[in-house]
C-alpha cells in the first residue's frame, strides 16, 4: 500500500523523538512511519529487549524536553504559558500496553516533564481500538501537540490527511479482499506445560537480594545476599556478599533485614560463588523470578535453570501476581529455612511453590504414561 504520492516534508520548530516498541515497527497499521516520511525533525528510535529483556534506550534530548504521556501528574499541554512550553517532545509509539512498558523500562523518561493532551474529538483510528475516548494514535498525538506548540504552522494538517488516506485504503482493502475464514495458530507453548527440569532429582531453590550502591537509583544494582535451599534434604546456603561499591542506604538495609556490619564483613563475590558451587554441586536451580539468575550470574553459570513464576503462570493459565499471593492462593505452607533477613520468608515461600510445582509435574508425567 503506497502512500508516497505528493508528499512534501513539513518543517517544525519542535524537535520530536519517537520511542517505538519493537513490535510496532512492522505493524501494517502503524502511524509513526508518517512522521518518518513527513517530519525531518522527527527521530525514531527502536529499542530491542535482547537477553536482558528490557527496552532501555536513552535518547539525547535537549533541556526542557517533555514526554507526552497520560501520567497522573502530567500537565495539559494547551494550559502551559507560551514561555513554558517544551522545545522538544518524546512520544511513545505502540499499543498502550507497549507504551506503558517503554515508560517503565526507561527511567530517564520519568525524570522529564510530563504533558498530556485533551483532544476535542475521539481518534479517527477506525481499524484499531483505543482504550479511552481521549487516547489517540501516535500521529494524531503529534499533530495535536504541534497545533498547540506551533499554531502558525498550517501544514501539520497534511499529516492527518495522509493518516486518513492510510485508514481509508486499508478499509477498502478489507472490503474487497477475499475472506478465507480464521485459522487458529497452534500455541507455541501449551498453557499447562511445566519445565522438564522439575523432574530432576536434585533441585536447589535460590533467592537473591540486590541493592543500589549508596542508594543511587541510577547505579547498577549489586548482589549483596545469595541464599538457597536444597529440596531433597532441606540443606540451606546463606551468604552475605561484601559490596564492591558503597553500602546500600539505611532504609534499604532495613527493608532487606540486613545490617551494614553484616555487609561489611561479608564474603567476596567470587569466594561466595565458589562456596555455592560446592554446595549445589550438579543441581539444577529454581528461582521465583529470573532477576535472581541475572544478579547472580557467576552462581548460575553452566547450570540448568527454571523460573517458578513462569511455570506457575503456564500451569494455571493466569497471572501469578506476588509470590506471597501464590502461596496463599494455593494453600501452601512455607518451608522453614534458616537465613538472615527477609530472605528467610522469601526463600521459604519459593521453596513451597517449588515443591508444589514438582508434585504437579509428577502427576502430569504419570498421566502421560497411562
Amino acid at each position: 500500500m503506497c502512500l508516497c504520492e505528493g508528499l512534501r516534508p513539513i518543517a517544525t520548530r519542535t524537535q520530536l523523538f519517537v520511542l517505538q516498541h519493537p513490535r510496532e515497527r512492522q505493524h501494517p497499521f502503524g502511524t509513526a512511519r508518517i512522521a518518518r516520511l513527513l517530519l525531518p525533525q522527527a527521530q525514531i528510535a527502536v529499542p530491542y529487549a535482547g537477553w536482558a529483556d528490557d527496552l532501555r534506550c536513552e535518547l539525547p534530548v535537549p533541556a526542557g524536553t517533555a514526554v507526552l504521556f497520560p501520567h497522573r501528574d502530567a500537565v495539559d499541554l494547551a494550559a502551559l504559558p507560551a514561555a513554558e512550553r517544551p522545545p522538544a517532545l518524546v512520544v511513545l509509539d505502540g499499543t498502550w500496553a507497549h507504551a506503558r512498558r517503554l515508560y517503565r523500562d526507561n527511567a530517564w523518561l520519568q525524570r522529564l516533564r510530563h504533558v498530556r493532551l485533551h483532544p476535542d474529538a475521539p481518534s479517527n483510528y477506525r481499524i484499531r481500538k483505543e482504550p479511552q475516548r481521549d487516547f489517540v494514535s501516535t500521529i494524531e498525538a503529534i499533530v495535536h501537540a504541534l497545533r498547540i506548540l506551533e499554531p502558525e504552522n498550517e501544514r501539520t494538517g497534511a499529516l492527518l490527511e495522509l493518516f486518513d488516506r492510510m485508514i481509508d485504503r486499508q478499509i477498502l482493502h478489507l472490503d474487497v479482499a477475499p475472506r478465507h475464514g480464521r485459522s487458529r495458530r497452534k500455541r507455541q507453548r501449551p498453557s499447562r506445560r511445566l519445565p522438564p527440569v522439575l523432574g530432576s532429582d536434585d533441585l536447589v531453590v535460590v533467592y537473591a537480594e540486590s541493592s543500589m550502591p549508596g542508594g543511587d537509583p541510577d547505579a547498577a544494582r549489586e548482589l549483596v545476599q545469595w541464599t538457597a535451599v536444597r529440596l531433597r534434604d532441606g540443606a540451606v546456603f546463606d551468604e552475605v556478599i561484601r559490596p564492591r561499591g558503597p553500602l546500600p542506604a539505611a532504609a534499604h538495609l532495613g527493608h532487606m533485614g540486613l545490617t551494614a556490619a553484616a555487609l561489611a564483613s561479608g564474603h567476596d563475590r567470587s569466594v561466595a560463588a565458589a562456596r555455592f558451587a560446592a554446595f549445589a554441586d550438579g543441581a539444577a536451580l529454581l528461582a521465583w523470578t529470573k532477576t535472581a539468575f541475572e544478579w547472580g550470574a557467576e552462581f548460575v553459570h553452566g547450570r540448568a535453570t527454571a523460573v517458578l513464576k513462569t511455570a506457575y503462570c503456564n500451569l494455571r493459565n493466569r497471572r501469578a501476581s506476588y509470590l506471597e499471593d501464590v502461596v496463599a492462593r494455593e494453600g501452601l505452607q512455607p518451608i522453614a529455612v534458616a537465613c538472615r533477613g527477609r530472605a528467610q520468608q522469601r526463600l521459604g515461600n519459593a521453596a513451597a511453590v517449588a515443591h508444589w510445582l514438582r508434585a504437579q509435574h509428577e502427576v502430569a508425567v504419570a498421566a502421560a504414561f497411562r
